[in-house]
């Protein structure tokens, strides 16, 4: 018998998967903390769960919740949940096998519906999204490198190249190469550095690719784009998507991410500095008349949004990488489907209730009143 069936909490009940680490720490992660918060407006019944000390004859989990405003995790034997909310990432070794099956396993149990189970992998949007029209006009040229060949070949015809792993994250794995006056400028991140090396040829390319983890023959070869500056700095752009109470796509915030003096690579967690697009627009406009607005970008993230979900299925919520170039043209850099969201100080509000954990909430409280499909599709390649 379906254990959810004389359940006596709030409806849906969401269990968010998460990896073990995420409750191994000592404190109560902020997300968790934020999740709950919003649940005080959407009341819905939530815990979060790993993929250990599962049930599947009784359909029972041992969950873990956060009591009011406790701090502390609270274990509880639960039934399966209503909604999958999956949130986890940063498996490692035998753990990525682990969440493969369960997420497979889930996928053919019935009755439960899914928030983000399918990864967005570099190399696959990009071959998907290049067979429409309406959006491959926002993908840089990209491969994937077969050896030291395809690499000379894209240098000769662009002259700028990012390399990254398919993998990646967190701006970790990239690799930035560029003709110069004294051959070739590599730049990559190493040990808590942003480091800048030159080679009269590339044949030392390989040497500083492993560096970093890299391989000429497994590695996205990307056409490298000029990136608008903010004071000298270049910056591109996290717009996070989110699906609200109507099943409809919002962009919540539209974020530049300003790179530390030196670096090419904007993600935060390596240095630089988050600001809001529409505060900084408008100096940036009188540099680079060309450039789209907060509104023009908005609307273009929808439009990527829903080519995602054209082939790869629902999602609840998008992290879509945006780079503006110097005349004003955008370009999709990368997708992500458990984007990180925690608030950013001075730039957001840090003690109400968030949006972008509000509306995934509200989203699935649509997909059990409608029992809409909220599925990716193949949620078994996801490690």
């Amino acid at each position: 018998m379906n254990s959810r069936a004389n359940l006596n909490h709030l409806r849906p009940l969401i269990g968010v998967f998460v990896n073990k680490k995420f409750l191994r720490k000592r404190k109560v992660p902020l997300f968790a903390r934020k999740l709950s918060q919003a649940n005080q407006k959407a009341k819905c019944s939530i815990y979060f769960f790993t993929s250990q000390n599962i049930s599947w004859r009784k359909q029972i989990i041992s969950g873990y919740v956060l009591k009011d405003s406790s701090k502390q995790w609270l274990e509880r034997r639960l039934p399966f949940p209503d909604i999958i909310y999956d949130r986890g990432v940063g498996f490692v070794g035998g753990e990525k096998a682990e969440a493969k099956k369960l997420r497979a396993r889930f996928k053919n149990t019935a009755g439960i519906q899914y928030i983000n189970s399918c990864k967005l992998k570099k190399w696959q949007v990009h071959q998907k999204l290049s067979r429409h029209k309406a959006v491959k006009k926002y993908l840089p040229a990209t491969t994937f490198s077969r050896g030291m060949e395809d690499i000379r070949a894209m240098m000769a015809k662009y002259g700028y190249l990012f390399l990254k792993s398919s993998g990646g994250s967190g701006g970790k794995g990239v690799f930035a190469l560029e003709k110069c006056n004294r051959g070739f400028c590599f730049r990559y991140y190493h040990e808590g550095t942003h480091l800048k090396r030159y080679g009269a040829n590339l044949d030392g390319l390989c040497k500083e690719m492993k560096k970093i983890g890299l391989k000429p023959d497994r590695v996205i070869l990307q056409q490298g784009i000029r990136l608008i500056k903010y004071k000298n700095h270049p910056m591109d752009l996290r717009v996070l998507m989110v699906k609200d109470k109507d099943g409809i796509w919002n962009a919540v915030y539209n974020q530049a991410r300003v790179a530390q003096k030196g670096a090419v690579i904007t993600n935060t967690s390596l240095g630089g500095e988050v600001m809001n697009y529409s505060d900084i627009y408008p100096a940036l406009k009188k540099r680079y008349p060309g450039i789209p607005s907060d509104r023009e970008i908005k609307d273009t993230c929808v439009v990527i949004a829903r080519y995602i979900e054209k082939e790869f299925g629902p999602f609840g919520e998008i992290g879509i990488d945006i780079a503006v170039d110097k005349t004003g043209k955008v370009w999709l850099l990368e997708a992500n489907s458990k984007p990180d969201k925690l608030p950013e100080q001075k730039i957001e509000d840090t003690v109400g209730i968030s949006p972008q954990f509000l509306l995934p909430l509200e989203y699935a409280k649509l997909l059990y009143s409608t029992k809409k499909p909220g599925i990716g599709s193949e949620p078994d390649r996801e490690s």
